[in-house]
């Protein structure tokens, strides 16, 4: 619509966004509608920040990752920092928005948000985990 003022937390049609690490509610769970299990893993991941990145992993100490600074030195490697500030990134950020840009809660709280930010964040390359996921679902290398 035009003269719509987004306002922080909602999504570009003006509806509230769940912000990160929210408890599951039915409108948590309307997020996963339309998700295979491994997106839903994912998000549910991303969201908890209980992910297989090195802010997560660091503070686990699991051996041999050293720091919980992403490799681009330019902050705590989060499912946030990736998607918003990561430098290595940057190149791949605009598949995010779909046409609109949005925020961090509107990517991860509606939707259609969501669906684009697991699919992202599959193709990131730093979720090995996800490797077989990815090719099943996306008939991907």
């Amino acid at each position: 619509k035009l003269g719509c003022i987004e306002l922080p937390g909602t999504d570009p049609g003006g509806c509230r966004a769940i912000p990160e690490d929210t408890p599951p509610t039915k409108q948590t769970l309307k997020l996963h509608k339309g998700l295979q299990k491994a997106e839903s893993a994912l998000l549910t991941q991303a969201c908890t920040g209980k992910i297989g990145l090195a802010k997560f992993l660091y503070g686990r100490s699991v051996p041999g990752v050293t720091t919980a600074t992403c490799p681009c030195e330019a902050g705590q490697e989060t499912p946030q920092h990736m998607a918003l500030y990561c430098l290595y990134k940057a190149g791949r950020r605009h598949y995010l928005h779909t046409g609109q840009r949005r925020t961090y809660p509107q990517m991860i709280g509606t939707n259609e948000g969501a669906r684009h930010f697991v699919q992202w964040m599959m193709f990131s390359g730093r979720l090995e985990q996800f490797s077989l996921a990815k090719r099943l679902l996306y008939n991907s290398e």
